[in-house]
């Protein structure tokens, strides 16, 4: 899940034309209103692909694709086979008979192609709602931490080029997140 990052750089931005004003007022009134802040950085990927809720997921997931795969390679032996059959009937069947059956076929076909899509659907719809989830707690357990370290201002990772390791809260949300949210449910309704 990426945010989109456009109301953080507007919110640094804004920040600094306000310091920028204020040093060029005289005895820099307006930077004395502005609060001290508090920067800590998370690494939101990292979170989202190493938690133990996010193994979870992906181990739920992983366990349904492959039961789906097994279904679908019957399918496809079962489509096979048809052909194979459809083959043998050609030169038995009139023309109008063989293209029936072959209309048939074809159909058998695009109803395994639809059933294949609807199946990937299903999944992609059951891993984002689960990554959700995932992805609220963290927030909840982000701003935890950030509030009890002080931090007014909490960026991704992948948005800052350079910053001291102690402002690293990776590590304190990464265990708070394990021990709140140590796995989710994915739900895949029946397709």
């Amino acid at each position: 899940m990426k945010r989109d990052a456009g109301p953080i750089r507007r919110l640094l931005i804004a920040a600094g034309l306000g310091l920028a004003i204020a040093a060029g007022q005289p005895g820099g009134a307006a930077a004395q209103q502005l609060p001290a802040t508090a920067v800590a950085v998370v690494d939101v990927q990292q979170i989202m692909q190493v938690s133990a809720a996010a193994q979870s997921i992906q181990k739920q997931l992983d366990a349904q694709r492959q039961t789906y795969q097994k279904e679908i390679s019957k399918q496809e032996e079962n489509l096979r086979a048809a052909e194979q059959e459809l083959g043998r009937q050609r030169s038995n069947l009139a023309p109008e008979a063989f293209e029936q059956k072959r209309r048939e076929f074809e159909q058998q076909v695009a109803d395994v192609q639809r059933s294949v899509q609807n199946r990937k659907r299903v999944l992609d719809q059951a891993f984002n709602e689960s990554m959700k989830k995932l992805h609220e707690t963290m927030l909840e357990v982000v701003a935890e931490v950030a509030g009890e370290q002080k931090a007014s201002l909490v960026l991704a990772k992948q948005q800052v080029v350079i910053a001291e390791k102690s402002l690293d809260l990776t590590g304190s949300v990464l265990d708070r997140l394990n021990k709140k949210l140590p796995s989710v449910a994915v739900t895949v309704p029946k397709s």
